[in-house]
């Protein structure tokens, strides 16, 4: 019996499906760095049309080369944490003398390879996200939308603040921004309510169920040196830093941003709170432990967030590793991009 090679049919396939074939081609080629004959092999098909669909997806824009300065990346730290803690990507920009800038640019290439013509990107604040921004490839995409995902803080610094970096991505995309022209926190549950309910606030607020991809930092209560041990009184209460962690001098956004009340400062410490994601604390263990701070909150609620379905986190440096065990082990960020030193750091907080 004489062998068959592999039929090709693109000619029945619709021209979305084939696009989507040539994306996958693509990135199996390109990012996991396959030959052609194994690509072929792994999808049934032959050499040539893997040829002619990574062909397509170049011509069609599907792929970019550029070549330019990407700063290095240490995959084995990686490749550890996605395994440690069940993510889709950890991405961590090798030792530099600009680690939030290496991560920032490392994020940045990868949320431009999420993000696709007529799909919503949410964005969040701080200044890792402020840098990631800046280094976003720019776009003319006026079918793009960026959405604001927490109100502003005349306490954030100069470019960080939520309406700052939704609106210069916004301008690097070529995009449509939608503002949330309110504060972070209000008094009580009642006037967020009715805040939700004027039209422009409104407008806004329903985009966060149609985002496609969202980029945010991770709030870490931690100061000092970040010994990362914790002890507790019994196996029911919460987790207590040994380290306390000090409001005057954190790596937190929302810390930073004024909103909280010394009572709420309290609250979270005692909750055994290390980190937030926007507006939610958590503690080591990715249980969020102040839902009456979110209920007061003008931002994305965590359940909206676990909606999305690419939740890129950018956080690094030093005091940031039980942060980001809390945050990975949310089960909210399936993206993370740090660096070598926030990663070894990480596995060594995650270990039983």
């Amino acid at each position: 019996m004489t062998a068959r090679s592999p039929v090709s049919t693109s000619r029945r396939v619709p021209p979305g499906a084939v696009d989507a074939l040539a994306g996958q081609v693509a990135r199996l080629f390109f990012d996991r760095q396959l030959s052609k004959i194994e690509i072929a092999d792994r999808l049934g098909m032959s050499r040539f049309r893997v040829a002619r669909l990574l062909d397509r997806a170049l011509a069609d824009g599907i792929v970019r080369i550029e070549f330019r300065d990407t700063p290095a990346r240490d995959r084995d730290l990686g490749r550890a944490v996605e395994q440690q803690f069940n993510v889709d990507a950890c991405i961590v920009a090798t030792d530099s003398d600009d680690p939030q800038g290496a991560a920032a640019q490392l994020a940045a290439e990868h949320v431009d390879g999420l993000l696709e013509s007529r799909q919503a990107i949410g964005v969040a604040w701080g200044s890792t996200v402020a840098r990631v921004v800046v280094a976003m490839p720019a776009r003319a995409d006026p079918t793009i939308d960026v959405v604001q995902l927490a109100g502003n803080s005349t306490a954030m610094g100069i470019g960080t603040g939520p309406g700052d970096t939704s609106r210069v991505l916004a301008e690097r995309l070529g995009g449509r921004a939608h503002a949330l022209h309110a504060p972070t926190f209000v008094e009580n549950e009642s006037l967020r309510a009715a805040l939700a309910r004027e039209p422009e606030i409104a407008d806004t607020l329903a985009w966060f169920d149609r985002l496609s991809v969202a980029v945010i930092g991770i709030g870490a209560f931690v100061a000092g040196s970040g010994d990362m041990t914790t002890s507790s009184s019994s196996a029911d209460a919460p987790p207590v830093l040994s380290r306390s962690w000090d409001p005057v001098a954190p790596r937190s956004s929302l810390l930073r941003s004024g909103a909280l009340l010394p009572d709420d400062l309290a609250r979270l410490q005692t909750a055994g709170a290390v980190g937030d994601l926007l507006v939610h604390p958590f503690d080591v263990d990715g249980r969020f432990v102040a839902p009456e701070l979110a209920a007061r909150a003008i931002a994305i609620s965590i359940t909206a967030l676990r909606r999305v379905p690419h939740v890129v986190a950018v956080a690094t440096g030093a005091d940031k590793a039980l942060a980001l065990r809390g945050a990975l082990r949310s089960g909210i960020v399936r993206v993370l991009v740090t660096d070598a030193r926030a990663a070894a750091d990480l596995l060594q907080a995650g270990r039983p």
